[in-house]
């Protein structure tokens, strides 16, 4: 798995916003994610002009979330 690949993984589909940078379903820290892939195509302007990333992890529990890098 390449989690800087171009594209996004088939299992992001069903990716859910997490609103803490943590599984939303079993709270597992992202170190102990099986998969991560970084949207790096669509990169968001902070206000201060820096740029955030959505990442998108499944969880070792099967859940697929994302959050903003700026999350954490």
């Amino acid at each position: 798995m390449d989690a800087f690949a171009p594209l996004p993984p088939e299992w992001t589909k069903s990716a859910t916003h997490a609103l803490e940078f943590r599984c939303p379903s079993c709270r597992a820290s992202v170190l102990e994610a099986e998969k991560v892939w970084i949207n790096r195509s669509s990169p968001v302007m902070c206000e201060d002009h820096r740029r955030k990333w959505q990442e998108f992890y499944q969880c070792k529990c099967g859940y697929v979330w994302w959050a903003w890098s700026s999350d954490r």
